[in-house]
């Protein structure tokens, strides 16, 4: 068996395991194949996070996220109004190319720029840097940045799955209205709220562990919701 099988054949036993999330078993084994993310319009985040969004009113929402894929999707399949920030050239012409032509997209791809050889803390927000190894000489604030240009209390969600975390939760927890959410994907990285809890002081948060579409692994996705200005 190698290891690809070996990680499935985990994953499966874990789910079985966890009684929260053994109902994700077929769904999760679906969502392993290839581009079925795609085809069924879904985010690769915690299956209880999708069942929480697929529950809310989001047509004609406003929302903003950092990263781009079947999220990207799942928001216009949804009718909101959609701002989406993509890093990478490849990703970003083949995702235009092969999945969007909708008026309500608004899809920026916003590069990081070289900044020489320095040693950056990824989690410290003010320093706009990407844990990746491919990036450790390269600043994100452009791209954390963008939100900037939108009014504060603007969306009705923010999703943060894409570069430099910490950053883009500086930029972006202001400008969620109140009531609305922030969805920050793989939480359970330490270092990703580390220095960033002041910025979410005026924010319940809710924990969601469990199985996420398209990947074998237990993770992480936690859900803010902003309650005060």
């Amino acid at each position: 068996m190698n290891k690809s099988n070996m990680d499935i054949v985990h994953s499966i036993l874990c789910l079985l395991r966890n009684s929260s999330q053994r109902k994700h078993v077929f769904r999760w084994l679906r969502s392993l194949r290839k581009d079925y993310l795609f085809k069924k319009k879904q985010p690769w985040l915690v299956f209880d996070v999708i069942d929480v969004l697929n529950s809310l009113p989001l047509e004609g929402n406003t929302v903003f996220e950092y990263g781009s894929g079947g999220s990207t999707l799942f928001w216009l399949r949804h009718g909101a109004h959609l701002t989406s920030i993509e890093h990478d050239q490849t990703w970003y012409h083949t995702l235009r190319g092969q999945y969007l032509s909708d008026a309500a997209l608004d899809y920026r791809l916003i590069q990081p720029q070289y900044i020489g050889h320095q040693n950056l803390d990824p989690a410290d927000p003010d320093l706009y840097a990407s844990s990746d190894e491919l990036f450790s000489h390269h600043s994100f604030r452009n791209y954390c940045s963008q939100i900037d240009e939108f009014p504060n209390n603007y969306f009705d969600l923010i999703l943060i799955d894409g570069r430099a975390r910490p950053s883009c939760i500086k930029h972006a927890h202001k400008k969620v209205r109140i009531g609305g959410l922030l969805v920050l994907d793989n939480s359970d990285r330490e270092y990703y709220l580390r220095m960033t809890s002041t910025f979410l002081r005026d924010f319940d948060r809710n924990i969601f562990r469990g199985v996420a579409a398209g990947q074998a692994w237990f993770t992480e996705t936690s859900v803010f919701t902003r309650r005060t200005l």
